[in-house]
């Protein structure tokens, strides 16, 4: 993949093919570092290879502590394997609370995506499959994904798990 660090969120508008899983932790990663307002988050199991680095993590924290009320969602259907993992995505949301909410999806998806300021997409079509699509500035390809999400969030649930994720 060619270096990520020439790409800007909001800037470029070309579209990313990615095939490998270092291609997909990176471009995860430089979505994530460079969001500032929030990130949405919809995967089945949490992806530890994708998103259970001390970096994600950091990435992460920085948007949940942004002072303009920041915030990170995420929709994961097999939530007990992330707590059992001991996933780092869940210590955070264990100690930040609300800038960083966890629900559990009512039935498994094949598909996994990651936006980023609503501007920003990473988007696996088979969330087994280390094959990818991404963009750094597709408000309409992001805003498409968003409403997907709200949908899917404001159907699912708190994990049966809450109380371990003390959420």
């Amino acid at each position: 993949m060619e270096n990520l660090e020439t790409y800007r969120l909001g800037q470029q508008r070309e579209l990313l093919r990615l095939d490998s899983r270092e291609d997909c932790t990176a471009l995860a990663l430089a979505l994530a570092s460079q969001a500032r307002n929030c990130l949405c988050l919809f995967t089945h199991d949490l992806d530890p290879d994708l998103y259970n680095t001390p970096s994600f993590i950091d990435a992460a924290r920085a948007v949940a502590g942004a002072h303009n009320g920041g915030r990170v969602r995420i929709l994961a259907h097999d939530i007990d394997r992330a707590v059992n993992r001991g996933h780092r995505l869940i210590d955070l949301a264990r100690r930040l609370g609300s800038p960083v909410q966890i629900r559990q999806t009512p039935r498994s998806y094949h598909h996994s995506f990651l936006v980023a300021d609503e501007i920003g997409v990473f988007d696996r079509r088979r969330a087994d499959r280390f094959e990818a699509t991404a963009s750094f500035n597709d408000p309409g390809w992001a805003s498409s994904l968003v409403r997907f999400f709200d949908e899917v969030w404001d159907q699912s649930a708190r994990s049966t798990n809450a109380a371990a994720l003390n959420l």
